[in-house]
């Protein structure tokens, strides 16, 4: 009769058991899961600060080769003369 409460005890010991660790694997979920959200927000607003860079800087680039288009054209044929030199090996 002893041996058989100490059993119910256990049962109920490892339920317990189960019920905690189901209750952690779903707080564990449930942080993983912000923190993943977080994650690609930050990414997002990463991606839309470059991009916006990006633009300004083609956007400064272009009203210079507008302003200077025969140093534009020297200076473009100069780094093609370059990389092509480099690429060649």
């Amino acid at each position: 009769m002893a041996t058989q409460a100490s059993n119910q005890e256990l049962q109920e010991q490892l339920d317990n058991l189960r019920k905690d660790f189901a209750e952690v694997t779903k707080t564990l979920r449930e942080m993983t899961s912000a923190y993943a959200k977080e994650s690609q927000d930050r990414v997002k607003v990463a991606a839309g600060q470059a991009q916006d860079q990006v633009k300004e800087s083609f956007g400064k680039v272009q009203s210079e080769v507008e302003s200077h288009p025969y140093s534009s054209m020297a200076v473009a044929f100069g780094v093609g003369l370059v990389l092509g030199k480099i690429l060649d090996r």
